[in-house]
């Protein structure tokens, strides 16, 4: 059928029979044909066009509803139209919105003219305000009975009634879309149907609703109201996304986007193809990670990428335990080696061809491994040379349980535990396993092949090399006892490592050769401390007990720990029993047992026992043993008093450093009356040492003390190789105004100041101290008769005028 039409004054011609129609202009007389459409050879029997004219709407014979596009001449089918349908009205205020009216009922359609899909003729369905989604009921409106529909404006049908009057019919379709003042689901969906999306994004209150407000407009390529929701949804992916592709002007390129975005894949596909750009469809499918489509298009339209797209599709099929498909397919990624001139641009295509025909290398060699072409398999991994490949080939021959083979990938990957692991349990190949030795660290699998070298092969020697490798000293002691009879040998091992286990091994058999004394410190390293002392009482080796106990145990300021002790005990009770009484005080001490310490060193009463009883108290810190000493000291146990020294020492050990410093300042006091000042002086000096160390100050007679005692000490090496003369005389008038603290030396100190005065002109002070010789008849008989005559001289010949000393030199204040 033919019909042709005009856009002048909207007026039609149309008939069904014959094939054109001739249209008189308007204008003049004469006939013109403007245009024609013909349709699918069925006639028309009714056309309705838009407010504009731009769309013409009809109904062929066949009861189908079409709009045609006059400009291309594309008619779009109605959906879901009504056959019984008499007539098609345009809403005159609405572009898209159309009527279909029967006798009864008024089914309102949606025109679309630019969406994903294209041009499309939808009908408008009921909404359901729970799910913010049109029901598959259409959304119809009753016709007034006996009305005649006459045009339709905002939703509103306009009918000419019986009486000859207007009535005004709201369509269903239109319900409150109008009103802003009432947000519910219902206007928001009849809004979003008839394309109203700036209408449905205002009534939008849920994300729920601006998602599908903008996939909506992702379908009628509403590019900027998409980004604009998606924005305030905050989805900058998306946004980013649609700011790339806001500006593409080629219409299949745009919609392959969409489509694309919207997770149509296929129509993006077929966009993409059918645009100037079909290799976007290829990306696509490789960004989907779909190689098959990618393969399938690399084929046609890039087949430079085909071996890249055959290598990815094969480690998908690979993952996906598809192995055969994945074999064939990494055969055919492999890539040919490039040729041509030498360049820098030729190395780095090489290389990079290389590195691809090396991935699929080691897919072939996993592919065929795990389709039972094992062989050929293992020599591709070992022609690689790569360690990741390797690796993966061993875990899956080991789980296909080819151990031999999974060891020979071990150790190609660098992993030469694992396989001697595999050789020893698995193969039994104890051979191949040795060979890796020196590269094995771990001490379970040393120990492990050294147990099977032992038990399966007797090689003892070998075993023994790896139990030491593994630092597994029992059995490499048990070796040497009882397959080697190597017995100093084990001794060597025991002493230095000093295992309890092996301790005890060697002393058994030390036991039963008769060999004691070793078998008592063995024990005693076994941590069996009450059979080495019972063996060591029984066979007279006490002295193996003590060495062996004191080396076990670390010794803190002369006590063993509290968990040692009992041991010791056991030493000092053996001395006392043999009388030993020394040797029992000092192994109480050890023990902690300091009362029996103090009675056993007080019994044997010489220097060194009350030496070491001084030490007991001053480490007990009790009071009764501290008095206890003291008398003893004192000599009220034997009536024989003992060396001051001693109380000093207590003093120290005891930590009352006053009283030491007072005793110190006596024992110093009496050495110098007995004329042994070096003695003197070295106690002075420790004591005054350990006062400031202990940052306690210093008594003032004991600094005064030592102070006259160095005086006197330095004076000589003063004169002698310093020189210094007046430092001297005042060093030895310090000691002559307290000599009588030197009483054994008096009149020769007296003697020599008095010859240092006169030397460097102290003439007062040498008058003075020649009257006090010449007037004390003891000084002058023990004074020399050289030096007599001189100090009789000075006296006699004082003369008249006044003798003073020379007036020291202060040095300046710092």
């Amino acid at each position: 059928m033919y019909f042709s039409y005009v856009f002048f004054f909207f007026f039609f011609f149309f008939k069904q029979k014959t094939a054109y129609e001739m249209l008189r202009s308007l204008v003049g007389s004469e006939m013109c044909i403007r245009d024609s459409y013909k349709h699918n050879g069925n006639g028309i029997r009714h056309i309705s066009t838009n407010a504009s004219g731009t769309r013409i709407a009809f109904i062929d014979s066949s009861n189908g509803g079409f709009i045609l596009n006059p400009t291309s001449e594309v008619t779009t089918t109605i959906e879901n139209f009504n056959a019984s349908t008499k007539k098609l009205i345009w809403d005159s205020s609405d572009y898209g919105v159309i009527l279909g009216i029967d006798t009864k009922l008024i089914v309102t359609y949606c025109y679309t003219p630019n969406s994903r899909h294209g041009p499309v003729c939808e009908p408008v369905f009921q909404a359901d305000p729970t799910t913010y989604n049109p029901t598959t009921k259409l959304a119809s409106t009753s016709l007034p009975h006996r009305s005649t529909p006459l045009c339709v404006y905002k939703g509103n049908l306009y009918c000419q009634t019986a009486a000859s009057s207007i009535a005004q019919v709201p369509l269903s379709s239109h319900k409150l879309i109008y009103s802003n003042s009432k947000r519910d689901g219902e206007s928001f969906i009849n809004n979003l149907q008839l394309n109203r999306l700036p209408a449905a994004l205002a009534l939008a209150t849920k994300p729920e609703q601006h998602q599908i407000v903008a996939k909506r407009a992702l379908h009628l390529l509403d590019i900027e109201l998409a980004i604009r929701v998606y924005r305030s949804l905050n989805q900058p992916t998306l946004v980013m996304c649609l700011e790339k592709i806001r500006h593409i002007k080629e219409k299949n390129i745009l919609l392959g986007h969409i489509s694309m975005i919207s997770g149509n894949f296929n129509d993006a596909q077929n966009f993409f193809t059918r645009s100037s750009r079909p290799i976007l469809a290829l990306e696509m499918r490789r960004d989907l990670l779909q190689w098959e489509h990618a393969l399938h298009l690399a084929k046609t339209m890039a087949v430079d990428q085909v071996p890249h797209m055959s290598k990815e599709y094969a480690q998908q099929l690979e993952y996906r335990g598809e192995y055969a498909k994945a074999l064939d397919h990494y055969k055919g990624g492999k890539m040919a080696i490039p040729t041509g001139h030498q360049s820098a641009e030729l190395d780095a295509e090489i290389g990079t061809v290389n590195t691809h025909n090396a991935a699929c290398d080691g897919g072939l060699a996993r592919c065929m491994v795990r389709t039972g072409s094992i062989r050929d398999g293992v020599q591709v991994a070992q022609g690689l040379k790569d360690v990741t490949v390797a690796l993966e080939c061993a875990k899956i021959l080991e789980s296909m349980n080819q151990y031999e083979e999974a060891g020979a990938m071990y150790e190609a990957g660098d992993q030469p535990e694992k396989a001697a692991t595999l050789y020893i349990t698995e193969t039994k190949n104890l051979k191949a396993a040795g060979r890796l030795l020196p590269k094995i660290t771990s001490r379970n699998v040393l120990v492990m092949y050294a147990k099977a070298k032992e038990h399966q092969e007797q090689a003892y020697g070998e075993a023994e090399a790896a139990y030491t490798q593994a630092e597994d000293w029992d059995n490499v002691v048990r070796l040497k006892v009882e397959r080697q009879n190597d017995l100093h040998g084990a001794y060597k091992i025991v002493r230095k490592t000093r295992s309890a286990d092996a301790a005890s091994m060697v002393a058994a058999m030390c036991r039963k050769k008769k060999e004691y004394g070793p078998a008592v410190e063995f024990l005693v390293l076994a941590k069996k401390t009450q059979d080495a002392f019972e063996l060591a009482d029984a066979h007279n080796c006490m002295i193996n007990f003590e060495e062996a106990l004191i080396g076990q145990v670390q010794i803190k300021d002369g006590v063993a720990p509290p968990a040692n002790r009992e041991d010791f005990m056991l030493v000092a009770q053996h001395y006392d029993s043999k009388k030993k009484p020394m040797q029992a005080g000092q192994y109480y001490e050890v023990a902690a047992s300091y009362t029996n310490a103090m009675d056993r060193f007080m019994t044997v009463n010489t220097e060194e026992s009350v030496g070491r009883a001084v030490e007991v108290a001053g480490r007990a810190r009790s009071d009764a043993l501290t008095n206890k000493l003291i008398d003893f000291l004192m000599g009220e146990v034997d009536g024989e008093a003992k060396d001051p020294s001693y109380i000093f020492k207590l003093y120290m050990a005891l930590g009352n450093f006053e009283k030491a410093a007072k005793t110190s300042v006596i024992i110093a006091t009496k050495s110098q009356e007995a004329g042994n000042y070096r003695a003197a002086h070295k106690s002075l000096v420790e004591t005054a040492l350990v006062l400031q160390e202990k940052k306690i100050r210093i008594p003032a007679d004991l600094r005064r003390n030592l102070m006259l005692v160095h005086s006197y000490l330095i004076v000589k090496h003063i004169v002698a190789p310093l020189d210094d003369m007046d430092n001297a005389t005042r060093m030895l008038l310090r000691v002559a105004r307290n000599i009588r603290k030197f009483p054994a030396h008096a009149a020769t100190i007296l003697t020599s100041t008095i010859l240092q005065c006169v030397k460097v002109g102290f003439k007062s002070s040498a008058y003075e101290y020649a009257c006090i010789v010449i007037q004390n008849d003891k000084y002058k008989a023990e004074m020399n008769d050289k030096h007599k005559k001189k100090v009789e001289s000075l006296v006699r010949k004082r003369g008249k005028e006044e003798m003073n000393d020379p007036q020291e030199q202060n040095t300046p204040c710092p």
